[in-house]
Formats: C-alpha cells, sequence, structure tokens
C-alpha cells in the first residue's frame, strides 16, 4: 500500500477513536495502547473494531479480534483487509 494511503488509514481509525475516547485525533499516538494508553475498557475497545469495521465497509474475523490492541494493530488489520480486497 502507498504511504499516502496508509496515512489517511491512520487518520480515518484515529477519527473513530476520537469519537469513542473524546481524545482529539492528533493527540492520539500511532503506538497507543487502547487499554493502557487511552483508557478503554474491553467493551470500548471491542466498539473500536465494529466502528472500524462500519468505517471500512469490511468483517472482521472474530479470531483477529484479540489481536487488535493498539491503533498500529488496527492499520495493520485494515491494510490487510483492503489488500486482500483489491487483488
Amino acid at each position: 500500500m502507498q504511504p499516502t494511503q496508509v496515512d489517511e488509514i491512520r487518520s480515518r481509525i484515529k477519527r473513530v477513536i476520537s469519537k469513542i475516547t473524546n481524545i482529539p485525533a492528533q493527540e492520539i499516538a500511532d503506538g497507543a495502547s487502547y487499554i493502557e494508553d487511552l483508557g478503554l475498557d474491553s467493551l470500548s475497545a471491542l466498539e473500536v473494531v465494529i466502528d472500524v469495521e462500519f468505517e471500512f465497509q469490511f468483517k472482521v474475523p472474530e479470531s483477529e479480534v484479540p489481536e487488535v490492541r493498539t491503533v498500529e494493530d488496527t492499520v495493520r488489520l485494515v491494510e490487510r483487509h483492503l489488500s486482500f480486497a483489491t487483488v
């Protein structure tokens, strides 16, 4: 994926997180952990995954949900699923 596409994915994910946490998107670090750094509980972290599914129009397999613990985990997940969709 092109760097600009990855930046756009990251930006959209941070906007999703911002809606849930009320933390401004520009203040959310790329490596921020949902639980430790952003103070989300497990239900709110799941809400991030669900909102990302809606934002990017794909379904995250249940087996992959526990792997999504940080902003970067989420970026990689979206990249992986979007690249499968374009192959």
